[in-house]
């Protein structure tokens, strides 16, 4: 395993600038989830990576190999990564052994050496037995895992995951990505894994990185990117969040769910509050008054929309509430907000 470095990295496909001077630092060992919308530029930073890619200008380096530079691009096969794509891309024509055993066709193995490979490969997956079936005979979990095996025979420095459970159901999404990050990280692999969805970043990564337009905007663990975004975009990616106009005083803070106006002379920005972090009661002693306007039950929570009575604000607000759920549409609340204030000057 070994660590990555991507420092000021620009990729231009055809007039457009994919990504912008982007860096990022990983440690080896770490499992690191890139997490951004369409369009972003996720999928050509493994590309580039992967030497898929030819960078307009910046440097790759995996631990201290300089495997791309200006004046040096070194070819996929010589930077020794795993790669698994959106789509297992196995070969249609070559059995599960075959397909497995590609990844050492450059490598000089002998036959007895690239045999107990596969199988070591095989009992990794779970899939002893399976070595002489085709693509065609196996469900779309078990591809992965395939592709998955096939880009871990090499034992690589490096593994980049491209959307590698988008293609599955919801349930078999969820277990397969618990098996393939266990067995990662059980490994110690460098993993670097595209997602567009936040709570797999949430769930699986050691550390999350941010994307927008080409560029990191923020990195960190995942509890800390949650909690303390560095701007709403940050915010509003690793989860539901309320984008609400504030003002603030010193060290006091006025919005649609405090219980005070702002003084005037104020400044203006925005707050940031967690659904989570919203209390829903039905005494008085709580909060401003509103009304539930909807409520999305989940088992094992509930997400409430309401709507502030004596307030300004127009806009549909939410709380997220666990447990058994007491509210019902049409039904006068109150709310309150005690939660971490989340700041951002306009």
């Amino acid at each position: 395993m070994e660590s990555l470095d991507v420092n000021a990295l620009t990729v231009h496909l055809g007039e457009r600038k994919v990504l912008d001077q982007l860096s990022l630092q990983i440690n080896a060992g770490t499992f690191t989830a890139i997490l951004g919308p369409s369009g972003c530029g996720k999928t050509t930073l493994l590309r580039a990576i992967a030497g898929l890619v030819r960078p307009s200008s910046g440097a790759i380096r995996f631990g201290k190999q300089l495997v791309s530079i200006s004046s040096l691009v070194l070819p996929p096969h010589k930077r020794k990564i795993g790669y698994l794509p959106q789509e297992a891309a196995l070969f249609p024509h070559l059995t599960v052994f075959e397909n497995i055993a590609y990844a050492l066709e450059r490598e000089k193995f002998t036959k007895d050496q690239k045999r107990k490979i596969v199988h070591e490969m095989l009992e990794l997956i779970g899939l002893v037995g399976y070595g002489d079936r085709m693509p065609s005979e196996l469900s779309g979990g078990q591809q992965t895992r395939v592709a998955l095996a096939r880009a871990l025979a090499l034992e690589p420095k490096v593994v980049l995951l491209d959307e590698p459970f988008s293609a599955l159901d919801a349930t078999l999404r969820s277990e397969l990505r618990e098996e393939v990050t266990s067995l990662l990280k059980k490994r110690g692999a460098t993993t670097l894994m595209v997602t567009h969805d936040r709570e797999e970043a949430l769930v699986t990564a050691d550390m999350i990185a941010l994307m927008r337009d080409g560029k990191i905007v923020q990195h960190g663990a995942p509890d800390e990117v949650y909690s303390t975004p560095t701007t709403p975009y940050a915010a509003l990616s690793t989860g539901d969040a309320l984008v609400l106009p504030a003002r603030r005083d010193g060290e006091n803070f006025f919005h649609p769910l405090s219980a005070s106006l702002s003084p005037e002379g104020s400044e203006s920005g925005i707050l940031v509050i967690r659904p989570e972090e919203i209390t829903l009661s039905k005494s008085s002693a709580a909060g401003q008054r509103a009304i539930v306007t909807k409520v999305e039950y989940y088992g094992h929570d509930a997400v409430v929309e309401f709507g502030l009575i004596e307030s300004a604000y127009l806009g549909t607000l939410k709380a997220r509430v666990a447990g058994k759920v007491h509210f019902t549409p049409g039904e006068s609340v109150f709310v309150s907000h005690d939660g971490p204030v989340r700041w951002f000057s306009t």
